[in-house]
């Protein structure tokens, strides 16, 4: 996977780098989505605090939540005093014997509800209206931004095994649905990577490159206007 830099107080903001993440069973977290550090870190864990942890089965795809209490608090190295990485002991109740080094983001309250980060309702309906125009234009003779023809495309061998990421209109519509993006800028991302690889594939069809690059204004408007 690429990842990169986005916090504009890093001294490395905009560089990004690649990832090879392996099966990690058994292994802390070490990769934590932004929202989910932040609200573990404001939860603020203390001694005697009850919590869960979600142990995946190894070699399954399945797994199960373990209770258990914080016992100590305390940093896991002297030279990182202030590091939230694995400062919570804890004991789980179905294994009394052993106790376990967590980091936060790690532990859930099962009193308290975390919710994923989405698109706000208004914002997901006008897409999801908007959308549902831009496809009932491909319905029309002269397919005017190129929506039957890139979903015919989307479909072809050779089109799904030459780009990394073969997204779709149909794919973006479908996550979109499904409450998939958890900000504009995700599915921004996606629409400009799903252009990037129609105008690619286009190559020299003048005529389908004029119709992507008129899709491609159709989303700057359509966003611009949220």
């Amino acid at each position: 996977m690429t990842l990169k830099f986005v916090d504009p107080a890093s001294d490395v903001v905009g560089k990004s780098f690649q990832l090879t993440l392996p099966e990690v069973t058994g292994f802390p977290d070490f990769l934590v989505e932004r929202t989910r550090y932040d609200a573990a870190i404001e939860r603020n864990w203390t001694s005697r605090d009850k919590c869960q942890v979600w142990w995946k089965n190894e070699g399954e795809e399945d797994g199960s939540w373990w209770e258990g209490r914080i016992l100590n608090v305390q940093a896991k190295s002297h030279e990182f005093p202030d590091s939230p990485w694995e400062r919570y002991i804890v004991r789980y109740k179905s294994d009394p014997s052993e106790t376990h080094q967590h980091s936060p983001w790690e532990l859930y309250d099962a009193d308290t509800q975390w919710e994923q980060p989405r698109l706000d309702d208004e914002t997901r309906e006008k897409l999801m209206s908007a959308f549902t125009k831009l496809e009932q234009s491909g319905n029309k003779a002269q397919d005017y931004y190129g929506v039957e023809k890139l979903r015919q495309v989307s479909h072809k061998s050779n089109f799904i095994n030459r780009f990394p990421v073969p997204l779709s209109l149909e794919t973006i519509r479908a996550r979109l649905e499904n409450n998939y993006y958890r900000s504009l800028e995700g599915m921004k991302h996606d629409i400009e990577v799903m252009l990037s690889n129609a105008e690619s594939y286009c190559g020299r069809n003048v005529e389908l490159t004029t119709r992507v690059r008129r899709l491609s204004e159709w989303f700057r408007r359509t966003l611009s206007s949220l």
